[in-house]
């Protein structure tokens, strides 16, 4: 049974240590265009793919098991409650949302 060469165990593309350099040296020796691009405000994403920032919420359990319970008979993520509820939190007035806080301290 005949063997192959073992594959080289350097790539052409990486660079050997000590071999690499700056793909560019200064910023002042990059081609500019004499119409440079005005920056553009990035184009809003759909809100499934929106940047998003991890929030930690406790429940008890008798309102994690509705939650879950709820969600799961109508295929609906514990994500999608929460947000629908803040949702509607922030559409009330200064006051109710100050007595439902209340409430929820008693």
């Amino acid at each position: 049974m005949s063997k192959s060469p073992p594959a080289p165990l350097t790539m052409p593309i990486i660079p050997k240590k000590g071999e690499a350099g700056p793909a560019v040296t200064s910023f002042d020796e990059v081609p500019r265009s004499p119409d440079p691009i005005q920056p553009t405000s990035p184009k809003r994403l759909a809100s499934r793919v929106q940047a998003t920032i991890a929030v930690t919420v406790r429940l008890d359990e008798p309102r994690y098991e509705r939650m879950k319970t709820w969600g799961s008979n109508r295929r609906v993520t514990n994500q999608e409650v929460i947000v629908a509820a803040l949702d509607r939190f922030f559409r009330l007035s200064d006051e109710q949302r100050e007595d439902s806080i209340a409430s929820l301290r008693k």
